[in-house]
This record gives structure tokens, C-alpha cells and sequence, in this order.
């Protein structure tokens, strides 16, 4: 192997682990209920936004719903509308930040870098077009990437993680029901 090749199998193996070292620490779920009003018991439509790039977590959600006791119809006037929308995330120290985000790239992932995610999950009730419940879900992670954080990636893959956050928030919700 000449030299470019070696420099250029090194980078190669070096993104390569910056990328896959992942593990991601959850924040616990809380809730903040909007509007209330006791819901029947009934069949209901099911309607998922902002779930476009989460199939898989979808679906999920939709068996625990149905393992609750829920009844879906296409054709039910009542409705309840699981919406996913992502926040961007506040650091404290902005700065800090991004300063920690050149360190691990410039030292091939030796130092981890952390990086917030934030979304909210909200649980909209309607009948005939008018709202009769809404809950709103926080689900939070901080997401370290880097070489040391190897050994959690195997219990904390921020995907799992996240799916483990939409049941809780799931579970939260029919509980109220």
C-alpha cells in the first residue's frame, strides 16, 4: 500500500467509527394537557403526522394502541391524531457546543461530542373537526458520539431509545383513557 492509500483507509476507518459510535441517555417523558374533556370508549380513525421518516415507531404506536383497547375505523366520525414534531435544541453554551463538536472531529472521535434532541408527541382528540382532548408529550435525549461511548451504544442505541420514548408517552396517554 503507498502512502495515500494508507491516509486515506485511516479516514475512512476513522469516520466510519465517528459515526457509529453512538449511545443516546433519555430524558423521562412528561406531559402537558391542553384541553379535557372525558372521552367514550368508541371506535375511532387513527391519523399519524409528521411520522414520515418513522414507519417502524408507527407502527408501534399503533399496536400498543390497539393492545389498549382501541378500536380503529376508517370510517369513524371521532379521530385522534398523533402528531410528531421536532424542536430544535437550546444549549446552554452554544459555543461550547460546536467547540466540542471540532474536538471529536479533529481527534477521530476520542473526545465524544453531545448533541440534544428534542421532540414533542401530541394526542389530538376530535370529533366532527372539533377538538375534545389534546396531550402533549416532551421526549428528549442527549446523544453522545465518539470512541468512548462504545460500550453504551450496545444498551443505549438512540434509535431504540427513541421508539422506548413514543411507548412511554403512548402508555401515559391511555392511561388517562
Amino acid at each position: 500500500m503507498n502512502y495515500k492509500s494508507k491516509v486515506f483507509a485511516f479516514l475512512h476507518i476513522t469516520l466510519i467509527l465517528l459515526v457509529l459510535n453512538c449511545a443516546a441517555i433519555p430524558n423521562p417523558v412528561t406531559s402537558k394537557e391542553r384541553k379535557l374533556q372525558p372521552m367514550n370508549q368508541e371506535k375511532i380513525r387513527v391519523l399519524f403526522t409528521g411520522f414520515y421518516r418513522y414507519e417502524k415507531e408507527k407502527n408501534t404506536i399503533l399496536e400498543a394502541l390497539i393492545k389498549k383497547g382501541l378500536v380503529e375505523d376508517a370510517n369513524s366520525q371521532s379521530e385522534l391524531e398523533l402528531i410528531l414534531q421536532k424542536k430544535e435544541p437550546v444549549y446552554q453554551y452554544l459555543f461550547l457546543h460546536r467547540i466540542n463538536i471540532l474536538l471529536t472531529f479533529f481527534t477521530g472521535g476520542l473526545i465524544p461530542s453531545h448533541i440534544r434532541t428534542e421532540q414533542t408527541l401530541t394526542f389530538r382528540y376530535s370529533r366532527l373537526g372539533v377538538i375534545e382532548k389534546e396531550s402533549v408529550y416532551e421526549i428528549g435525549m442527549d446523544q453522545w458520539r465518539g470512541i468512548p461511548v462504545i460500550i453504551l451504544m450496545v444498551t443505549h442505541w438512540p434509535n431504540r431509545i427513541f421508539k422506548e420514548q413514543l411507548l412511554d408517552a403512548t402508555e401515559l396517554e391511555m392511561k388517562d383513557i
